[in-house]
């Protein structure tokens, strides 16, 4: 997990935790609020998201260095980071039951 944060962050990218506790539902709207293009996901939430969301299994990664998937990279886009891009969003719960950043 460690070493997906970083590489999120080194590339540019917004870390936001998903829990696999969680409600595919719940997790569906944060990928919806964040405006995700890829989900990291590993074994135990590869399984929460359907073919409309483009994810990696990072287990795949670490395992396979030289990875032949179906995903169009070309689709992420590049990021210019400065100081002032935010690094991660954490969402609550909220008052009214809808996630919060």
């Amino acid at each position: 997990m460690v070493i997906g944060m970083m590489a999120i962050e080194i590339i540019g990218a917004v870390y936001c935790p998903l829990s696999p506790r969680d409600p595919e539902h719940r997790l569906h709207l944060l990928v919806e609020q964040t405006r995700s293009q890829l989900v990291l996901v590993h074994h135990l939430t590869k399984n929460k998201f359907n073919d409309s969301i483009i994810s990696l299994d990072i287990d795949l990664v670490l395992i396979d260095n030289e990875l032949e998937s179906d995903i169009n990279f070309g689709r992420l886009s590049n990021a210019n980071v400065t100081i002032e891009n935010v690094a991660y969003t954490i969402f609550t719960s909220g008052s009214t039951g809808m996630p919060k950043a």
